[in-house]
C-alpha cells in the first residue's frame, strides 16, 4: 500500500492520539437533523438512542441453527495517519471470519468504520486510500492555475499565506486553518452507496459516529443523516478544521471525549466489543524540543484517561505496534496497515473462539457487503443556497450540470470547485435527493463568516550583504461583493524603504465577470542608484501620484487584458551624492495597455506551467505629458517538472519603440534575478534584454510550522542593456550564474544566492518575499 504524503497544515496543528483525526475530513452540512445521543457535561453516559436494541441475555459466541449467537461490536479509535492500521485489522478479522455486527468510530476510526459499515470490503478501503493525495486534499485551495485571475494576484503579490476578515474595526479570524472542501467531496463520493440512508441502523452493519459539541464539551454520538457529515464531525479538529455544523450544534473531533468508543458500540447492540486503539503514545520528556511537542503531550494526556478507561472495559483489545508511524505521516500508511494485520493475528488465539463456520460466514458477507449504489439516471433540478452575498446569477454562471443531464461526478466536483475559487465561501458542498430515477440537485455555499471584507499582509526585503537593501511591510485590503455584479475597492499600502499606496475599484459590467472598468489612483515615492560604472554616484528619489481609469476583460482561470489613460505628477532630485544632477517635476499623462498569462501552480517554486506578461506605456503630451516616448516590456517564463526536478526557461525584455526614454524612466537590470552578478539597477537604459535557463529540485520538505519546501538549484543568463538599438548586439551580452537555495515559507518566499557575471561582478543575496517567475522591468508610472 502507497499513500502520498500529507498535508503541513495536520503537522501545524495536529495533536497525535485523540486528536489524530485530522485525516479525512469531510462535509459539514446541511442534511436532515440526524438523531444524536449527547452526554452530560458532567460526564454521564450519552441516553439511549433507542434505535438498536441490545442482544438477548447471554447469547453464545456461535451458535446452532436457529440460535441467536452474540454479536460481536468493533469499536475502532482515532490517530491520524496511524488509523490506516484499521484497515489491517478489518482484513485479518475478516480471514478469521470474525463477524462484524456493530461498528463504533472516533475520528479516523469514524472514517474507515463508516466506510465498512457501508457495505466497503478493507481491500476497497485500502485502494481508495491509495489513490488520495494527501498533500492537495488538505489544502482547500483549488489547484492555482483554476483560480480567476484576481485570486491569483492575491496569491503572487508577496502576502503571507493567510486571510484575516475586518469589519467595524475588528480583526476577525477563521475557524480552522481549513474548512475540509476537498475532503468533503472525497468523503461524499466514498460514502456514495449510502446517500439514500439517513438512519445508520440500515446500514449494511449498524454505525455510530462520535463527535464532541463545541457548546459544552459534551460526547455526541451520531446515528442518523448523512453518513460523510457524520465522518466530517467525527474528525474536525480543532483549530485545523473548521467544526461541523450538524442539527443546529457545532461539533469537533470526538477523540477530545471518547477516543476509543467502546461503551458506544455497546449501545448500540453489541454483546462483545473488540476494541482497536491506534492513538500515540507519550514522547519521552528529552524529546520535548518545541512549544508544538509540548503542546501535542498535554494533548495526549488530556484524551488518554478517556482512552484508558474505554479499554478496560473491551472483551479484545488490539494495540498496533504504531512506534514508526508518526499522526500525520499519510506515506507511511502502507506500514500501519502491516502493523494492523501483525497486531490482529497475535490475538489469533482469543479471535477464533469467535470465527463462525466458513459457509455461515459467506452468508454473513452477502448480507452486510452493499453494492455501489447506481448514480441517479438524471438530474431534474439544480438550487443553489446559503448565499446572500453573492448575487445567484454570478454563480449560476459557473455552473455546468444542468436540470436534464445526467449525473456526473467530475462535472460536479469543477462546478463546487469554481464556486469555491470565487473566494467568497468557507465551504461549497451538495446534497441530492432522489426523484424516482432523477435527483434535485442543491449546492450549498457556506459564505465566509469573517468576510466580506479581508486583509492580507506581507513583509519583503532584499539584501546584497554589502551596501544595498530594500525592504517593505505590505497590506492589502479588500472589499468585497460592493454590488451584484461584484464589485471589489482594493487598496494597497507599502511602507519601507519605497513607499507606495494603490487603490483601484474593480468593477464587472455584467454577471459573467468578464468585462470591467477600474478607476484608480497611485501615490508613491522611491530610491533609485545611479551608477558610475562600478561606483554608486547618487541615489535619485522620484516622487509622485498619478490616477487612471482602465477597461479590460478577465480571462477566467488564464489572465487578464486592460487598456487606459493615466494622468499625474512626478518630481525627483538627488537625495545622495552629486549636487550637479538635475531635478525635475514633470506632468506624466498617457496610454497603458497591459496583457497577463498566469499559468503557474505556484508564483514562488513552479513546477509546472507558463507566464506571460506585456506592458505598454504611451506618454503623450495631446493627454497632458510633458513629454512624449514610448516604452514596451514583456515577460515569458515556463517551467517543466518531472518528479522532484524543475527546469526553465525565461526571456525578460523591453524597448522604446524609436522614441527619447527620459532617463528616470529607463529600464533598470541588475540585481536579484536579473544578471544577478551587478547591483540592482546598476545597468539601465531604453533597451534591454534577458534570457534565462534555470533548473532546481525540491530537495526537503519542512515542518508545517514553518513552510512547504526546500529547493536548491540555479540559472545562466545572457543579456544586457542598452542605450540604442545599434548596440544591441550578441557580441555585447554580458553572461552570469546563479546558484543559491530557496524556501517555500508560511511568510512568502525565501532565497539565498550568489550570482557572478563572466567580467568579474559577483554579489550575494538575501531575498524575502522575491520571485524572478512573474517580474517584469515596467514603467515606474505603473500602478498595479
Amino acid at each position: 500500500m502507497r499513500i502520498r504524503k500529507a498535508h503541513r497544515l495536520l503537522s501545524r496543528a495536529m495533536a497525535a492520539g485523540a486528536l489524530g483525526p485530522a485525516l479525512l475530513a469531510c462535509w459539514a452540512g446541511f442534511s436532515g437533523r440526524p438523531l444524536m445521543a449527547q452526554e452530560e457535561t458532567g460526564g454521564q453516559p450519552p441516553a439511549t438512542l433507542g434505535s438498536a436494541a441490545p442482544a438477548a441475555a447471554g447469547p453464545a459466541l456461535t451458535a446452532p441453527p436457529g440460535a441467536v449467537r452474540a454479536r460481536f461490536g468493533l469499536a475502532l479509535s482515532g490517530g491520524g495517519a496511524r488509523g490506516l492500521a484499521h484497515i489491517g485489522v478489518l482484513k485479518v478479522l475478516e480471514e478469521m471470519r470474525v463477524p462484524i455486527d456493530v461498528v463504533a468510530g472516533t475520528s479516523m476510526g469514524a472514517v474507515v468504520g463508516g466506510l465498512y459499515a457501508s457495505g466497503m470490503s478493507p481491500d476497497e478501503i485500502e485502494r481508495e486510500m491509495e489513490r488520495v493525495d494527501w498533500g492537495a486534499l488538505f489544502d482547500d485551495r483549488p489547484p492555482r492555475p483554476d483560480l480567476p485571475y484576481r485570486r491569483k494576484q492575491d496569491d503572487s503579490s508577496a502576502f503571507i499565506d493567510f486571510e484575516f476578515g475586518l469589519r467595524s474595526g475588528r480583526i476577525l479570524l477563521p475557524r480552522g486553518l481549513i474548512a475540509g472542501q476537498k475532503i468533503g467531496f472525497l468523503l461524499k463520493s466514498l460514502t456514495v452507496r449510502a446517500a439514500s440512508i439517513d438512519n445508520f441502523d440500515r446500514l449494511p452493519i449498524p454505525f455510530r459516529a462520535v463527535a464532541t459539541d463545541l457548546a459544552d464539551g459534551s460526547m455526541v454520538v451520531l446515528a442518523r443523516g448523512d453518513l460523510a457529515d457524520a465522518l466530517r464531525a467525527s474528525m474536525s479538529l480543532p483549530g485545523t478544521l473548521a467544526p461541523a455544523e450538524i442539527g443546529g450544534h457545532h461539533l469537533v473531533d470526538g477523540g477530545l471525549v471518547r477516543n476509543l468508543p467502546v461503551d458506544v458500540a455497546r449501545d448500540a447492540g453489541a454483546d462483545l466489543v473488540i476494541a482497536v486503539d491506534v492513538s500515540t503514545p507519550f514522547d519521552p520528556v528529552e524529546s520535548l524540543k518545541t512549544l508544538a511537542d509540548v503542546t501535542r503531550q498535554v494533548a495526549d494526556m488530556l484524551t488518554q484517561d478517556n482512552i484508558t478507561k474505554q479499554a478496560v472495559s473491551a472483551d479484545v483489545l488490539i494495540r498496533p505496534d504504531l512506534a514508526a508511524v508518526p499522526a500525520t505521516d499519510f506515506a507511511a500508511g502502507a506500514e500501519a496497515l502491516r502493523r494492523g494485520e501483525e497486531a490482529t493475528r497475535a490475538q489469533a488465539d482469543v479471535l477464533r473462539r469467535y470465527s463462525l463456520p466458513p459457509d455461515a460466514f459467506e452468508a454473513h458477507l452477502r448480507e452486510v457487503r452493499g453494492a455501489p449504489a447506481a448514480l441517479p439516471t438524471r438530474i431534474d433540478s439544480v438550487r443553489i443556497e446559503g448565499a446572500t452575498r453573492v448575487d445567484r446569477r454570478v454563480l449560476e454562471r459557473r455552473i455546468r450540470t444542468r436540470p436534464g443531464a445526467a449525473l456526473d461526478l467530475s462535472t460536479l466536483q469543477a462546478d463546487l470547485s469554481r464556486l469555491y475559487a470565487l473566494g467568497d465561501f468557507e465551504k461549497v458542498d451538495y446534497r441530492l435527493s432522489t426523484t424516482g430515477g432523477g435527483a434535485d440537485l442543491l449546492i450549498h455555499a457556506k459564505e465566509k463568516p469573517w468576510g466580506p471584507n479581508y486583509l492580507r499582509l506581507g513583509l519583503t526585503f532584499v539584501n546584497d550583504l554589502e551596501s544595498d537593501s530594500d525592504y517593505g511591510i505590505r497590506a492589502r485590503y479588500t472589499r468585497t461583493r460592493m454590488d451584484a455584479l461584484g464589485a471589489e475597492w482594493r487598496t494597497d499600502v507599502k511602507i519601507g524603504r519605497d513607499r507606495r499606496l494603490t487603490s483601484e475599484f474593480h468593477q464587472p459590467l455584467d454577471f459573467s465577470g468578464v468585462f470591467f472598468v477600474a478607476p484608480r489612483v497611485s501615490a508613491f515615492g522611491q530610491f533609485v542608484n545611479l551608477y558610475d560604472g562600478d561606483r554608486r554616484v547618487a541615489e535619485y528619489e522620484p516622487q509622485g501620484a498619478t490616477v487612471g481609469l482602465d477597461a479590460g476583460a478577465e480571462l477566467d482561470q488564464y489572465g487578464e487584458v486592460r487598456v487606459g489613460v493615466l494622468r499625474g505628477r512626478v518630481k525627483a532630485a538627488a537625495a545622495i551624492g552629486t549636487g550637479n544632477l538635475p531635478r525635475f517635476d514633470i506632468a506624466a499623462a498617457g496610454f497603458t495597455g497591459r496583457i497577463v498569462i498566469d499559468r503557474l501552480d505556484n508564483p514562488y517554486f513552479p513546477s509546472q506551467g507558463r507566464y506571460g506578461l506585456v506592458d505598454l506605456f504611451l506618454s503623450r503630451r495631446s493627454l497632458g505629458a510633458d513629454l512624449s516616448y514610448e516604452k514596451v516590456a514583456g515577460f515569458f517564463s515556463q517551467v517543466f517538472h518531472r518528479g522532484r526536478h524543475r527546469i526553465y526557461v525565461s526571456l525578460d525584455g523591453g524597448t522604446n519603440l524609436g522614441s527619447e526614454v527620459p532617463f528616470y524612466d529607463e529600464f533598470l537590470v541588475g540585481g536579484f534575478g536579473s544578471l544577478s552578478g551587478f547591483k540592482e539597477g546598476q545597468l539601465r537604459g531604453p533597451l534591454f534584454g534577458v534570457a534565462r535557463l534555470g533548473y532546481y529540485v525540491r530537495s526537503a520538505g519542512l515542518s508545517g510550522r514553518f513552510g512547504r519546501g526546500v529547493y536548491l538549484g540555479g540559472w545562466v543568463e545572457a543579456g544586457n542593456a542598452w542605450a540604442t538599438r545599434s548596440e544591441a548586439r550578441l557580441d555585447n551580452l554580458i553572461y552570469a550564474g546563479t546558484v543559491g537555495a530557496g524556501v517555500d515559507t508560511f511568510l512568502g518566499p525565501v532565497y539565498l544566492v550568489y550570482g557572478h557575471s563572466d567580467d568579474g561582478h559577483g554579489s550575494l543575496y538575501l531575498s524575502l518575499g522575491r520571485t524572478s517567475f512573474t517580474g517584469t522591468n515596467a514603467s515606474v508610472f505603473r500602478s498595479y
